[in-house]
Order: structure tokens, then sequence, then C-alpha cells
């Protein structure tokens, strides 16, 4: 397994004029959501790695190994020894196909030597829990599913997806690996702090809520942001729900937008009925921590040659100017010889922690480390 980054800005073209790995069989390329010369971008791709599947992905920030990006387009091109790729694209038109889409997935890469699935999904209308349940349903919980729904630097309005096209609305690409040769490991942490009493989800449908505790969620997200209401849904972000199972692990949500004539606020991922919540916010160093946290889940697999970092944009809000530490710990836990890329997200796909089972996450740094077996 061999690997090449690229590195394309408005202001200087490409970092490096020709590529030396034009055998690459999968080139990721995430990119900025206001960059307009996509189409350009993909002549030369293809002119570059011409046996290469390219899979564009909109952003709300690119990651290149301890940068962090805007309006850039990091492409990472991958060329495995051993190990068959099968993509597949879908598209979708309503949130209500989201699991649909899911099953189709699923069914479409399903093999006896299936080892991992990596989605990329557009990241405002796919309801992320339904996606993920079709996928859950008809794959073997040995098969390893990740990725993350695509950004638009936080505005939360429409996103973009394609491969070996120019990225596009409603599109959802997976990626399946197959063979003994593949190893594929995982993290997914947050460090997001509770805080406030635990409420309980007393009008919900799907990803939409309505009441906690028989009131208004939105007037209760506006009393807790204050001045900053006005800069719904994004100021959302500074405080995330916290949904508590009931074997005490932990989903994080964050508002995707608001209805103010219905009073309900629109989640990635589903908000059940009956749920116990908690408000999240903000404590710089344990987002720091989360992030090494999610770096030593991948400990499982040693110096891998590709990492796929997937953040949420709510950690690069918080974060600010210091939204490269997180980078940097993953960095100081995995090692400095293996190649970084990834994206800020609208949503992360990764199984829970100590659990086979893939979920939907908000506000967390989810990690997908690959590496080949000769």
């Amino acid at each position: 397994m061999r690997t090449e980054q690229r590195i394309w800005t408005s202001e200087n073209g490409w970092n490096i004029a020709n590529s030396h790995l034009p055998e690459a069989q999968l080139v990721l390329v995430f990119i900025g959501i206001d960059v307009e010369k996509q189409a350009q971008l993909l002549s030369e791709l293809k002119n570059a790695y011409p046996n290469g599947d390219i899979v564009f992905c909109s952003t709300a920030g690119e990651i290149a190994k301890d940068e962090i990006l805007d309006n850039s387009a990091v492409c990472t091109a991958i060329h495995f020894n051993h190990t068959p790729i099968k993509i597949h694209r879908i598209e979708i038109k309503d949130s209500n196909e989201s699991e649909n889409c899911g099953i189709e997935i699923a069914k479409t890469l399903m093999s006896d030597d299936l080892k991992g699935v990596f989605i990329i999904s557009e990241g405002t209308l796919t309801n992320g829990d339904f996606l993920i349940k079709g996928v859950n349903d008809n794959i073997p919980n040995s098969v390893l599913v990740t990725g993350g729904l695509a950004g638009d630097a936080g505005r939360f309005t429409q996103t973009f997806v394609g491969v070996n096209e120019v990225a596009r609305p409603g599109v959802i690409v997976a990626i399946g690996f197959y063979g003994d040769h593949i190893q594929m490991s995982h993290g997914s942490q947050g460090g997001w702090s509770e805080f406030g009493p635990i409420r309980t989800v007393t009008s919900s449908e799907k990803n939409v809520l309505y009441t906690l505790d028989n009131g208004s969620a939105l007037e209760l997200y506006k009393r807790y942001l204050g001045d900053r209401a006005s800069e719904l849904p994004g100021a959302a972000l500074l405080f995330p729900l916290c949904i508590i199972n009931d074997d005490g692990s932990q989903l994080v949500r964050t508002i995707l937008s608001i209805d103010e004539e219905k009073g309900s606020m629109t989640f990635a991922g589903n908000i059940p009925t009956g749920s116990r919540v908690q408000f999240m916010m903000a404590n710089f160093e344990h987002l720091i921590e989360g992030a090494e946290g999610a770096a030593a889940q991948n400990s499982e697999i040693k110096n891998p040659t590709l990492a796929i970092l997937i953040s949420c944009v709510g950690r690069r809000i918080v974060l600010g100017q210091r939204t490269e530490e997180e980078l940097d710990a993953v960095i100081e836990r995995i090692g400095d010889q293996t190649t970084y890329c990834g994206f800020y997200s609208n949503g992360e796909i990764s199984p829970l922690m100590d659990s086979v089972t893939c979920a939907l996450h908000n506000q967390t740094m989810t990690i997908t480390t690959f590496k080949e077996l000769n």
C-alpha cells in the first residue's frame, strides 16, 4: 500500500507538479465548499491518476497532516498491492430514503471477503441514524463501517459529494475493502463536558425535536445561548445534546436546522421520544484529550500507512485557533510516518467505544487507519 498527497490552492495551484503514483486505484479529494474550479481539478486528477476512482467531498475544513486548510483541495491517492476495492454511488432525494440507501450500500458491497466499508455521505439531507441502521442490519458485525457526512463550512444548507464527477448535492459514496491483506482500525471520542440536569425528550419525530420535559426545546436552547440565539442553528454547536443510553454509552447530537414557526430543531441523527438527554459544553483540554483518545483506540495497527481523520465542525468552531492541537495530539500518538488526510464534517460514522455496532456521532474526532499486509 502506497500513498501520495497533493494540495491545491487558488493562490498556488498544485504543490506537486506531477503525480508519482499514476497506478493509484482510489483518490480521495476533500475540498472547500467554495472552490469553483472542480471541473478543472477533476480533469487534472483524471490525467494524473487514470486508473483511480476519484471521490470528491465538500468540507468545513480540509485536513492534511497537521494543517487545517480552507477552500483548498487535499488529494490523497492510494495504491493497494493486494486489496480489491469496490465503490457504490447512490443518490438520495429525501431523508426518508436514508435507511433504504444504507440497505442498498450493504447489499451491493456485501461479500464473504468484505473487511471494511468507508462511507462519505452528503451531510444535510441524510438522516445518518437511518443510513447506518440500513447498513448495520444487512452486514456482519465483523465488517468495520466508518466514514462521515460532508460539510459546508458550518452553514448547514447544502453539501456536495461525487465520484468521477464534479461533486453535487444528494450523493452518498461507499467504498468496500476486500481480502485478508487489508488491516483497518478505528477510534472515536468527543471530550465534551455534561452540565445541567438530565432531561427527558417528551416530543420528537425521528431527528426532529420539539419538547424537553414538556417545554419547548428551542426556547430552552435560546436561553442557554443568550445573545447568540440569533446565530442559530450554528450557535447550537456550542451546546450539543448528549443522548444517554440505557447501558451508559453516549451519543452526541448537533442541530442541522431550526423551524421557528414549529418551534422545532432538526438534528443530524434521531432523538427518540423518551430518551434521557443532557446538554454539553466545551472544555478545550478535554476536546484535545478526546482526539488523542481516538488515536489511542487505533493502537492495534502499528505504523499505519494511512489515517483518515473526520472531526466535527463544532469542534473546530469551539477550539478556534487551538484546533490544530487536536491534530498534533493524533499524530503524536499514531506517528509521523503515516499519511494523514480528512475533513471537518457534519457528522461522523464509527462504532461506539467498546462496541462493534456502527453509529452516527456528532462533535467527535473519528479516525480510521489502514495498513496492507504483504
